[in-house]
């Protein structure tokens, strides 16, 4: 992704932003954002030296120091490396997303009202298969029960799932890795004019569950694990119940992905040009690459053109068409 195209949508967006950047998006631009904002401290510095008398080498030193405080919002130098160390781990993941063959990012908006309220939690995955690639990103939007932070806007909003095929004899049989990961509204207007160390923090931090094929949906969640070090992780701010209300969430809608006759609607997030939409819709590949360089990737959006979903019921290879993607 060229620095010419991010900036150009950022110089576009900065007054009229786009509606939202999810997280796979955002993970790739942080590297832009890093290296602008950089270049920014540093000349922040130069003009504070420039200021300073040039006898004093404390004074110029202790503002230098100030300056690159602030720019890390208050993070030292190993907390920083952490951050930075969580966001390549997540890139990896996020890259394979969005250059997929199939669209692998699931808007479950506004499937999420209508899931049934049935208990899930002795079902067992491992027959369960999902649409898109090996990884993919469930986007749930805001949702109230997943809020951590109400000032800081804060929540949960969307995790991105692995398929791992095992093998039990002759059977295939599935495990899941999930990363649970957070909001940063903002990043569209002010990644490029805030300290680096805040958006490191808002993209960095995620929740990691795993299971098994031979684990249940209960004891999935007890594969609960937090990240990086105790006092940088926001994991540990958050109610039990918001991670119990985004785990079961997730995995009802991984569920409905999972079954025959699923309601998915392919399209773009809101706020992408729209002379270019027209043409991706149409299946105009130059379109298609151009809105995802410029942070627009194809989204399938599930569950908008139906009503409240009966009762779920769990993955069956037997029961339902056994790999079915779209």
């Amino acid at each position: 992704m060229s620095l010419a195209i991010i900036g150009e949508t950022f110089g576009k967006t900065r007054g009229h932003p786009v509606d939202y950047l999810p997280h796979p998006v955002r993970t790739i631009f942080i590297s832009a954002a890093v290296y602008e904002r950089s270049a920014q401290t540093k000349a922040t510095i130069e003009r504070n030296i420039q200021l300073s008398d040039p006898k004093l080498a404390r004074q110029r030193s202790t503002m230098a120091g100030w300056v690159q405080n602030a720019e890390m919002s208050g993070a030292t130098d190993e907390q920083i490396a952490d951050m930075r160390g969580r966001i390549r781990a997540l890139e990896m993941i996020a890259v394979p997303v969005l250059y997929s063959d199939e669209c692998s990012i699931f808007d479950v908006s506004a499937l999420l009202p209508k899931l049934p309220k049935n208990d899930i939690s002795d079902f067992s995955l491992r027959d369960l298969v999902l649409p898109g690639d090996e990884t993919i990103y469930i986007h749930f939007g805001r949702e109230e029960a997943l809020v951590v932070d109400q000032g800081h806007d804060l929540y949960f909003e969307g995790a991105y799932v692995t398929h791992v095929d095992n093998k039990i004899g002759e059977d295939d049989v599935s495990t899941f890795r999930i990363a649970l990961v957070f909001s940063d509204p903002e990043f569209g207007t002010l990644a490029f004019d805030r300290p680096i160390g805040h958006t490191l923090k808002r993209n960095s931090d995620f929740v990691r569950f795993e299971i098994k094929h031979t684990k249940t949906v209960r004891q999935g969640f007890a594969s609960l694990a937090q990240n990086g070090l105790a006092e940088e992780s926001q994991v540990l701010t958050a109610p039990l119940k918001v991670y119990r209300t985004a785990y079961d969430l997730l995995i009802r809608s991984m569920i409905y992905l999972g079954r025959d006759g699923r309601d998915v609607e392919p399209g773009y997030f809101d706020g992408v040009p729209e002379r270019q939409l027209l043409k991706a819709l149409n299946g105009d590949e130059n379109s298609e690459h151009y809105l995802l360089e410029s942070g627009f990737p194809s989204v399938q959006f599930v569950g908008r053109n139906i009503g409240p979903v009966p009762d779920l019921s769990e993955p069956d290879w037997g029961a339902e068409p056994v790999g079915f993607r779209i």
